[in-house]
């Protein structure tokens, strides 16, 4: 079976071929010997194997042909013959039979004879000798006919597409001579009977209506649209590109089957968008060749601004400051001497303004290139793009043919003085400080506790938020938040001051900020300290149930954490009565005190008389040196008895403070019985403010957290924010807030019983400073003297705050080149000790400054300015940064836009996993620059490439045409196909049908006589 597996038969093909052999053998010798006895049987027997023979021969013959089958094969030329087909030479013409296998059917030829010795007809051997012959003949017209035979001829016809480019970079001059040329190639095409198509393309390709259909020469309006309408017309092809690749693609559906391909180009070679060069080596595999004619030159007159760049001996952007002046320089290129005036431009207040001092200038320039020199000054941090401008001098007029080339734009850093929110919780004592941090060139804002921004861009205006003595009851859960999130992701700077408000005594604990902060706020007790004894009179009525109960049962339960283990705490529920929920005990069995205060449930009416009366008949009995009860309600009671009430509760040392919730509660009631009972008042309208009243009213009674002795700093560890301030000769502090450090925070100051005093770490991109003694004349009253205050207040803020990426340690250099409409943007991450960072997941982001917006829309980090405005913005383009080398993140970007753009990379380090899913890493860096893009690249006046055209007619086999008609010389070319041959045979078959059919019908040799 080796030769029927030559032919392409698989094993089981040549099993399932011999079973149906033999079954259909079997079948046929049976018939035959129940029709005609023995003696038709042997005749079977013999045509079978007959059949047999001459299939296994042919098999055999097919299987391994003779070389002069073959020898067609080296004639095909560019005609795809499959290698198994036989291509036979006859003289100079070429016979192939792509299907040879179907010729096996020849071998069931044996069987139509004992098929004819079973008729039944009287007709005589002669006529059945002839019907033998005719089926024979039919036999072979359909095997042959199956086999595809066809003969091997050639073809001289050309199939031409023209593209012609329409962009904006081709003058209508120059198009007008390329009407004239097609005009000459479709009188070719239509004398030599070739096909000629033709596409028009900018950045899109347009195939124009059949050439051999144009009513009229081809002309301007043809190929880019009426005048008046061509705007509109052109809109669609983007004539600010051009995509010669696109063009080429597109040409490929319209070449002739079984003609030689022609692509003929009228362009000036300047792609802006996509690779010629590839796409031609795809042409040639199409057997496309690929030729051009140059276009004409012409001597438009062109003025451009090629480029603006800043003049600076490093090269770095972002060393220019705020007040110092600079240099511009404009690159101009005109094809013609000519006077024009240049104007240069700076963003401002939402939209643009001529520079100040050095504005516009009328110059005379000569034909080439020439350079201008403008002075300019920043007056402010951040990013500003400058545009230069070219026009018509006062009296003259501008030789130009481009209008949109004559801008150049460029966004330039500057890093100006540090700027920092300065919130002060005593408006009194803001001037220490803030005048303090001016003298030191440091721009301050100062604003009471109610000016903390809720948002985190609100705060993206300043390098640092410093506050001092603050209460958590003042700072609500969304300014907590947007602190957190400008340190973590924008890489603020955060410094907390102490103060009896501050941390764990400003009812910090379990807040957003003490999660951020270096510090924690638990405390052991001082010995000589007094036990405290606490008493929490919470009202339960119905306009209490719901949110404001929860958090009032939070509250509590928040307080008894907070307490010592011998201290203390009893909470007493009341509506119209006095109901105890937790009788006086001892704060260490939190969790029976906290499955007591779970029990509370809303209900009645408010009187304030039982709770008071309740608290004081616990408290009276109690040993402990503090005595104090926290009330409160957020409704109204009836006044008698209680002022008297208080002022037995306070001859027993039992002091009283209460809190209002809501519009509805009693605030001349509440602050009368807290002036009396030596407590304080506290109101709030936000019901989740109750916890953090509830703690800083506990922190206050026990003041456990303050510490009021007089205190040498001392240097845990000398870092750089200490130099030169002469720190050891500082004056003592006359307190701070007890705190202890968290883990892997950075300790530089302490107090001498070891606990921390200047405490800071990094959060995200930013840094947090914990100063644990105040900045005002309270514990730092001798500090406001010491002459070195003011330098340690400003080195600690600089150390702080948020820092340009070269400057700050986790930031990465990034830089950006364009070719438009592509964009190269490259990150090199290299630590601080000079290796490698790898394995970063970092994102691109890029944001557009638009001047029309604001003159700080694009203010950086980098700076010392504010991204403010830029990140209200969402970014154009969003797209990740992969790594393609040790320490090296890139991409190649697609932006088919022009302005001035800042770009933002973010580096996360690896994914963690919480709660089984994947999150993204930390932010441990960000990088920041600027791109500039003035105009698309189709507009910079630049020669033909006629190096690109040549390469793409070398590779194709095509060639530079002086005349377009050449196109349509085919040389010594010529086309081999096979023009197929099987219709015929199956036409040879039809007629035998029709022969045999006739022969069957009618006698024409006599009768024959049958035995019955």
């Amino acid at each position: 079976m080796s030769p029927l597996r030559d032919l392409g038969l698989s094993s089981a093909q040549q099993s399932a071929l011999g079973g149906a052999f033999l079954v259909a053998g079997a079948l046929l010798c049976w018939f035959a010997y129940r029709r005609g006895g023995r003696s038709l049987l042997w005749t079977t027997l013999l045509s079978l194997l007959m059949s047999l023979g001459l299939f296994v021969g042919g098999s055999l013959f097919l299987a391994r042909p003779p070389a002069w089958l073959h020898k067609g094969l080296a004639l095909a030329g560019s005609a795809h013959i499959d290698p198994r087909a036989l291509a036979l030479a006859i003289g100079s013409r070429v016979l192939v039979i792509e299907r040879p296998s179907a010729l096996l059917l020849l071998s069931l030829c044996p069987l139509l004879w004992p098929a004819l010795q079973t008729s039944l007809t009287d007709l005589s051997r002669l006529q059945l000798v002839a019907q033998l012959v005719l089926r024979s003949a039919l036999l072979l017209c359909l095997s042959s006919a199956l086999a595809l035979p066809a003969a091997l001829q050639e073809r001289t016809r050309v199939s031409a597409v023209a593209l012609v480019d329409v962009s904006d970079s081709v003058s209508d001059a120059q198009l007008g001579q390329v009407a004239r040329r097609l005009d000459a190639l479709r009188e070719r095409a239509q004398k030599q009977g070739d096909d000629l198509h033709v596409v028009t393309f900018a950045g899109r390709p347009r195939v124009l209506p059949d050439a051999r259909s144009w009513s009229r020469p081809a002309d301007v309006e043809l190929l880019r649209g009426p005048a008046g309408h061509r705007e509109q017309a052109m809109a669609w092809q983007h004539p600010e590109v051009s995509n010669l690749q696109a063009a080429l693609q597109l040409s490929y559906g319209l070449h002739a089957p079984d003609t030689l391909r022609r692509v003929l180009l009228f362009t000036d070679g300047n792609q802006t968008e996509g690779d010629i060069t590839s796409e031609a080596l795809a042409a040639r595999r199409r057997g496309v060749r690929i030729g051009y004619v140059a276009l004409p030159s012409e001597g438009a007159e062109e003025v451009l601004v090629r480029d603006l760049r800043l003049l600076s001996d490093s090269g770095e952007v972002a060393g220019i400051k705020v007040g110092s002046p600079f240099t511009l320089e404009a690159e101009v290129f005109s094809s013609v001497p000519q006077r024009v005036r240049a104007t240069l431009f700076e963003s401002a207040g939402g939209g643009e303004r001529e520079n100040p001092g050095d504005g516009h200038r009328d110059v005379d320039l000569t034909a080439g290139r020439n350079l201008l020199r403008f002075r300019g000054q920043i007056d402010s941090a951040g990013v500003k793009s400058y545009r230069v401008q070219l026009s018509a001098a006062p009296g003259g007029s501008l030789k130009d043919r481009f209008a949109k080339n004559n801008q150049a734009l460029l966004p330039l850093f500057a890093r100006g003085r540090p700027r920092i929110l300065y919130v002060e919780g005593e408006s009194a004592a803001k001037a220490y400080l803030s005048q303090a941090l001016a003298r030191e060139n440091i721009d301050v804002e100062t604003r009471g506790p109610y000016g903390l921004p809720s948002h985190a861009k609100d705060l993206l205006g300043f390098d640092l938020v410093l506050m001092s003595d603050v209460s958590a009851t003042l700072v609500s859960q969304a300014q907590m938040l947007a602190i957190e999130t400008y340190v973590r992701d924008y890489g603020g700077g955060f410094i907390m001051a102490g103060g009896e408000n501050s941390f764990g005594s400003g009812g910090y604990q379990g807040t957003q900020l003490e999660k951020i902060l270096p510090v924690r706020f638990e405390q052991e007790k001082k010995r000589d300290q007094p036990t405290l004894a606490l008493v929490l009179a919470i009202d339960r009525s119905g306009s209490m149930s719901g949110r404001k109960l929860e958090l009032a049962k939070d509250a509590a339960r928040a307080t008894a954490e907070m307490l010592g283990g011998d201290d203390l705490i009893g909470v007493v529920a009341f509506d119209s009565q006095a109901m105890p929920l937790v009788r006086l005990q001892r704060a260490q069995n939190r969790v029976r005190i906290s499955s007591d205060i779970a029990r509370l449930t809303a209900g009645g009416g408010t009187q304030l008389l039982p709770p008071l009366q309740e608290a004081y008949q616990q408290l009276a009995a109690a040993t402990a040196r503090i005595k104090h009860v926290i009330l409160l309600t957020d409704g109204q009671a009836e006044y008698q008895g209680i002022l008297e009430l208080v002022n037995q509760m306070v001859a027993q040392k039992i002091t009283v403070s209460t809190v209002g919730v809501g519009s509805g509660a009693d605030q001349t009631l509440l602050t009368a019985i807290a002036e009396n009972g030596g407590g304080r008042f506290y109101y709030t309208q936000d019901e989740s403010s109750i916890p953090k009243i509830f703690t800083k009213e506990t922190t206050q009674v026990a003041r456990s957290a303050l510490v009021e002795d007089r205190v040498r700093p001392v240097v845990a560890k000398f870092v750089e924010l200490l130099d030169g301030v002469g720190i050891e000769s500082a004056p003592a502090l006359r307190g701070y807030v007890s705190t202890k450090p968290k883990p892997l925070s950075e300790v530089i100051l302490v107090s001498p019983q070891g606990e921390p005093i200047l405490v800071r770490w990094r959060q995200g991109l930013g840094q947090v400073v914990a100063f644990t003694s105040d900045v005002k004349n309270r514990w730092a009253v001798d500090w406001l003297r010491w002459p070195g205050y003011a330098r340690f207040w400003a080195q600690l803020v600089r150390s702080s705050m948020r820092h340009d990426s070269k400057n700050r340690g986790p930031g990465y250099q990034l830089t950006a080149a364009a070719v438009p409409p592509y964009v190269q943007v490259r990150v090199d991450a290299v630590s601080s000790d000079d290796r490698f960072v790898s394995g970063l997941d970092s994102q691109l982001e890029i944001y557009e400054n638009d001047p029309r917006r604001d003159e700080t829309a694009l203010l950086s980090a980098a700076t010392g300015g504010n991204p403010a405005t830029a990140l209200r913005q969402k970014p154009v383009l969003t797209l990740p940064l992969p790594q393609t080398a040790p320490g090296r993140y890139e991409a190649e970007i697609y932006l088919p836009r022009t302005g001035a753009f800042l770009l933002r990379a973010v580096h996360r380090g690896a994914p963690t996993r919480a709660a089984g899913a994947a999150q993204s890493g930390p932010v441990v860096a960000e990088s920041w620059g600027t791109l500039s893009v003035s105009y698309p690249r189709e507009y910079l006046a630049i020669p033909p490439d006629l190096d690109l055209l040549d390469r793409i007619a070398q590779a194709t086999q095509g060639s530079r045409y002086e005349q377009a008609e050449q196109i349509f010389d085919h040389g010594e070319e010529k086309l081999r196909y096979l023009r197929s041959l099987w219709m015929f045979l199956v036409g040879a078959a039809v007629a035998l049908l029709i022969v045999d059919v006739f022969l069957r019908r009618v006698r024409l040799f006599g009768y024959r006589a049958l035995s019955l």
